[in-house]
Order: structure tokens, then sequence, then C-alpha cells
């Protein structure tokens, strides 16, 4: 997945799944009335919630940011909801 289809699908309200290195990541558009966010976690552990998609692809997880996860996976390690 590239970074631009990465923020469309933010931009959709879309939640993206994906497994990186045998562990799965989830990361969740959240609006509200008062401020929207953005949710990244790994399942069942701590969630960064962030405002805008560049402050998202930023986010790192064992050294590793989210977009070098999401650009490093074959499509079908990514599931779009």
């Amino acid at each position: 997945m590239t970074k631009a289809q990465l923020f469309q699908y933010i931009s959709e309200g879309r939640e993206i799944e994906f497994e990186y290195k045998g562990k799965k990541y989830s990361i969740t558009y959240s609006p509200s009335w008062d401020d929207d966010y953005i949710s990244f976690c790994e399942f069942y552990q701590y969630t960064s919630d962030v405002k805008t998609p560049e402050e998202l692809i930023s986010v790192e997880r064992d050294g590793v940011t989210v977009l070098e996860m999401i650009e490093s996976l074959d499509e079908d390690k990514i599931w779009i909801y």
C-alpha cells in the first residue's frame, strides 16, 4: 500500500487492519463532535491517537514507522473495511 492509498482510506473513514512480522495492527479514524483522531494499535496493546495522517505515518512500533510497515506489505496482508 502506498502513502497516498493510506491517506485516501483514512479520509474515507475506512478501518485498516494488517499483519506485520506476525503481529496484527489496526488503524481506525474516529470522528467526534469536538475533535477527530486516528487510532493505531497492535491488537490488544497500547493505542496511539494522532490528529493527522502525517502524524500517523511517523508513529513507531519496535523501531519501525507505520509508513514503513504499510509500504513493505503484500496486499494479502492488508484488510480494508
